[in-house]
């Protein structure tokens, strides 16, 4: 079984935890943001906190139960990468229209993003690299 200070779990528990509350903070505070990003109102931040958030729960079931499935993993990763790709093209597109504290918003998250799919590469190599399921034994040679 997967240990809790796996470097896959480690990286998934901290995307979750960025996630959850980033999810929080445009849930709470969708009206300033929406402000900073010069949006007429408010409904697109909270589609996404409510993404987020549900992105968040999913991200903390598989820490919790270590139900590691590969194909699921990519999709992650894959899908922060998206996400830093967005924030690259938010900030060329829309870097004269909206404020400077959506721009640094922006920024931040996109580093974290990108940290958390550089570490889920790793974490994903070093399942792979075990060749183990979680909860799978070792395999064991008999002896000759």
């Amino acid at each position: 079984m997967l240990s809790d200070n796996h470097p896959l779990l480690r990286a998934l528990t901290l995307n979750a935890v960025f996630s959850g509350f980033s999810a929080l903070l445009m849930l709470v505070a969708g009206g300033w943001l929406a402000a900073q990003f010069r949006l007429p109102n408010a409904i697109p931040i909270y589609a996404i906190g409510g993404f987020l958030a549900l992105f968040a729960l999913q991200l903390a079931s598989i820490v919790r139960t270590k139900n590691i499935r590969t194909w699921e993993i990519k999709s992650i990763i894959s899908g922060d990468i998206a996400w830093v790709i967005a924030s690259v093209a938010i900030i060329i597109l829309y870097y004269q229209s909206v404020t400077k504290t959506a721009l640094i918003l922006v920024d931040i998250a996109a580093a974290a993003v990108l940290f958390f799919a550089i570490q889920q590469i790793r974490g994903l190599r070093e399942f792979r690299r075990t060749g183990r399921p979680p909860g799978a034994t070792p395999k064991t040679t008999k002896p000759d």
